[in-house]
């Protein structure tokens, strides 16, 4: 479409536009300054490691723990490696990249392609319940402490009862999912499971930006992080590149860090929580594909059954 393209055009403009500023802006203040603090800082980045991984695997557990209580073997090496092949999707517009993994469980014989993306939609839902309650969370932190669960609780509440509603309204279609599938524990420890792993997310970011000159806080990186990703998935662009990134810097701005640390700190962040992953998932992609191909001559046993959660 026309708009995508312009849209993919202002946001590698905006992505250039950000990254020549903070150059410009490391030459012409202290650059010394700025590179001896970040040399000094290596020591944290297999911390912001550890955490980035947390995360994906949080995010993973909720993923698989969805397919399987649809009725789909998930929680196993070859689902393990499914999620991860989706990363390869990383750069795609739209979230496209999603496609991959329903695409890898029908290739593993564990579920029909309709079956699959259903999963597939709801594990896309539950995993944007868990960062709209979180960044919900942070808000009403702000009014006041003991309103922060009740302000995630009730974002999780109005939002199962939404999924409720739709299914029952898909009841009888080709769509149809398991009934009272939304209001069960283990929907709840899958939302939270997420939650957990979006706070990770925004603990890497707050280390890689802790001791910058500024204002930052832990409530900052926690909200900034992950509102940076939700951002660049609502923009549509591939892997919210442009967005993210001077959705970031903008953040990085209000927090007082002064703009020849943006550069730095956002690459830093970025490369971490997503250029690393889509090699990963390309290797994890052909791995799935090799272990396809080995089951390409078995005899076709697909489930289509739903577990009722």
């Amino acid at each position: 479409m026309s708009w995508m393209k312009h849209a993919r055009t202002w946001a590698v403009v905006l992505l250039v536009a950000v990254t020549i500023y903070g150059v410009y802006q490391f030459i012409t203040g202290d650059p010394e300054a700025a590179a001896s603090f970040w040399r000094d800082k290596l020591a944290v980045i297999p911390l912001v490691l550890a955490l980035a991984v947390l995360d994906v695997a949080l995010e993973s557990f909720g993923w698989m723990w969805v397919y399987e209580r649809l009725g789909i073997k998930a929680f196993d090496a070859e689902g393990a490696t499914a999620y991860l092949a989706g990363r390869a999707g990383l750069l795609l517009p739209a979230q496209l990249g999603r496609l991959i993994r329903p695409d890898a469980m029908l290739r593993l014989k564990r579920g029909g392609l309709r079956h699959c993306l259903k999963a597939e939609a709801v594990a896309f839902l539950l995993d944007s319940t868990s960062v709209v309650a979180l960044l919900a969370a942070l808000l009403a932190y702000m009014i006041s402490p003991l309103a922060a669960p009740l302000a995630a609780l009730a974002v999780i509440v109005v939002l199962l009862f939404l999924g409720d509603q739709l299914t029952n309204m898909l009841t009888g279609t080709r769509l149809e999912l398991p009934a009272a599938f939304w209001w069960k524990w283990s929907t709840l420890a899958i939302i939270l499971v997420e939650m957990a792993g979006w706070a990770a997310h925004g603990v890497a970011l707050f280390l890689v930006i802790k001791g910058l000159p500024g204002d930052a806080t832990l409530w900052d990186a926690l909200f900034y992080g992950p509102a940076s990703s939700v951002l660049g998935v609502a923009t549509g662009l591939p892997g919210g590149i442009g967005a993210t990134e001077g959705f970031l810097g903008a953040s990085m701005r209000i927090m007082s860090i002064p703009s020849e640390h943006l550069v730095l700190a956002v690459g830093a962040f970025r490369l971490i929580t997503f250029w690393l992953w889509l090699p990963i998932g390309w290797i994890a992609l052909a791995m799935l594909r090799r272990r396809a191909a080995g089951l390409a001559q078995a005899p076709e046993v697909v489930s289509e059954g739903a577990a009722n959660g």
